[in-house]
């Protein structure tokens, strides 16, 4: 049975878009935070899991569902808990609820943990079987790795900028979503408002050089 956690979230100035929408990013924010909260409230936060095992958790993908847009001043109840764990991959629900105790979006994760000293996904199986948390049910359809059809189209080429750079010594998650954002087409941004859902897949690490 799961084990459903609820946090309150003002929602930022700094998230919003030039109308006063939450923009992709902001929901990924709330998101990754929440998530954060969570986990160190069960013991297995980031630091934690760095002093026990020498490793860290890694988004793989982060998919959203937008039923109402959120706007500027809102206060949001967000509600998560872990849905399962196939192998070495972990997926998590979230729900976020307006003032009127509306539903006005979800989002679901797939994670991993990432071994420090190799900078790869960790396959010691010893340490996920020591992660045991209540399976609870999926809120929608999401995945953990992107189906690509077709070929990308070249937007621009950038840097990696230190101030970028986590603890982890690599590109935080939150950049990743900002870099996708900022490329979309122009039609994109200014129908924000509009989208219903996004979805965030992670596939390498970026780092320096």
């Amino acid at each position: 049975m799961s084990e459903k956690s609820t946090y309150p979230y003002e929602v930022e100035v700094c998230v919003l878009n030039k109308d006063g929408f939450l923009t992709p990013t902001g929901y990924q924010r709330i998101i990754v935070n929440t998530t954060e909260k969570d986990l160190k409230r069960k013991g297995i936060s980031v630091p934690e899991m760095m002093e026990k095992f020498n490793v860290t958790w890694i988004l793989l993908s982060l998919s959203v569902e937008i039923y109402k847009p959120v706007k500027e001043g809102s206060v949001l109840n967000v509600t998560t808990w872990h849905t399962y764990k196939k192998g070495i991959i972990f997926r998590r629900e979230v729900e976020m609820r307006n003032e009127q105790n509306e539903v006005v979006a979800v989002g679901a994760t797939y994670s991993s943990l990432i071994d420090l000293n190799k900078r790869r996904i960790c396959m010691d199986r010893s340490i996920y079987d020591q992660i045991n948390l209540p399976e609870g049910e999926e809120l929608f359809t999401a995945k953990s790795k992107a189906v690509i059809n077709g070929e990308f189209e070249f937007s621009e080429e950038i840097a990696v900028r230190p101030s970028w750079i986590d603890s982890f010594n690599h590109v935080n998650n939150f950049r990743y979503g900002e870099l996708a954002f900022d490329n979309l087409p122009e039609e994109y941004y200014l129908k924000i408002a509009n989208i219903s859902r996004f979805e965030i897949f992670f596939t390498g690490e970026l780092r320096l050089g």
